[in-house]
């Protein structure tokens, strides 16, 4: 009867350990996760492993992701995919399914994996430590016309990544505006953010013959395009820098006159907003930003989704995890850590508790 009561405690035990997180602190944390395999003819237990085995390399990936983040879009350097994502078994301790069953020709299942939190922090920081320069999302969108024609060509975004590819920005491919976009640009800021930029790039570019050509014996026409270009903040739609440029180019085809014409404007108007654009960045208030009690990959996911909410905050980065407590930097255009204290509670009172800000660093437990 004794024995009995003991295995019945330890089993009670083992569920709440289960229910509630408890594992070795610091060390691994349950991810939720869901995957979809195709139904095979095969048995029931077979189908549960493969669903299984899908779901912990999606639990991997989405705490993978969390420890790459920033207020930007994340692709997976190469290194990070060859060493964490395939060669999973190293990061996962232990998982399981809460529920699995046949849906259609698919076969789904949501499991619980628990990642090995610590290792996987660190290894990240190693990889992005030995090969990896912090970069400036910028998203790139333009519109170009040719005799009064709209082109999309994209002539115009290739100047600007020929003036721009020598500095720390990743240029996000931004697509063709309308004219409605270029009026009321709150659409496309809003996409830009989704994707994760930090600045937006608009440009305007116009390519005509010039009256003269025609007059010319010669073959080679000349074309004359001229560009307007404003960037925009991310985080609070301001316009930071604009410029204006124009180029002429001459060539015995047309179309790549055209071209020559449209590339040279935006690449003289581009390189004007490589300083500003680089004074924006560093013109941030940069502090660690401590959260105590995040507890699990899912709350930190929230807490990251909070910071990105906040208009004021440039980019965060996190820089550390351990024992359930974050640690990021953040760039935020504030005049003090208590300005950003005070922001954080003013939007979010229910989800923290202030516990110590200095000049530099702001702590706080996480509801």
């Amino acid at each position: 009867m004794k024995k009995l009561t003991l295995l019945c405690c330890g089993a009670l035990l083992f569920t709440a350990c289960q229910r509630f997180n408890i594992g070795p602190k610091g060390a691994g944390e349950y991810v939720q996760a869901s995957a979809t395999v195709p139904y095979e003819e095969i048995s029931k237990s077979a189908m549960k492993k493969k669903v299984l085995r899908q779901a912990e390399l999606n639990a991997l990936e989405k705490a993978t992701r969390v420890f790459l983040s920033s207020n930007s879009a994340v692709e997976f350097p190469p290194e990070v995919k060859k060493q964490i994502m395939d060669n999973p078994d190293g990061y996962i301790r232990k998982s399981y399914l809460t529920t699995s069953y046949r849906k259609g020709e698919n076969y789904y299942g949501e499991a619980r994996v628990m990642v090995l939190v610590s290792e996987l922090s660190s290894k990240v920081k190693e990889l992005q430590s030995a090969d990896y320069v912090k970069k400036t999302n910028i998203f790139v969108a333009s519109r170009e016309t040719v005799n009064g024609e709209i082109s999309l060509k994209q002539y115009c975004r290739q100047g600007i990544y020929k003036a721009l590819k020598d500095y720390p920005y990743v240029l996000i491919d931004g697509g063709n505006l309308s004219q409605n976009n270029l009026e009321d640009y709150t659409q496309v800021v809003d996409k830009a953010k989704k994707e994760g930029a930090r600045y937006i790039i608009l440009a305007e570019a116009a390519a005509d013959e010039l009256e003269s050509a025609s007059q010319l014996t010669t073959s080679f026409k000349p074309i004359r395009a001229k560009a307007n270009i404003k960037v925009i903040a991310a985080s609070n739609y301001q316009v930071i820098t604009d410029s204006a440029d124009s180029f002429t180019g001459l060539d015995g085809v047309l179309s790549i006159a055209q071209q020559k014409a449209l590339t040279g404007a935006c690449e003289n108007a581009g390189a004007q907003t490589a300083e500003p654009i680089s004074m924006a960045v560093n013109s941030a208030k940069t502090f660690k930003f401590i959260v105590k009690d995040v507890n699990t990959i899912e709350r930190l996911e929230e807490m990251q989704n909070i910071m990105r909410q906040l208009r004021e905050v440039e980019d965060f980065s996190l820089v550390k995890y351990t024992n359930s407590n974050a640690t990021f930097e953040v760039q935020a255009n504030i005049k003090t850590s208590e300005e950003f204290s005070a922001k954080i509670l003013r939007r979010y009172y229910s989800n923290f508790s202030i516990d110590r800000i200095t000049p530099e660093i702001v702590e706080m437990t996480f509801l």
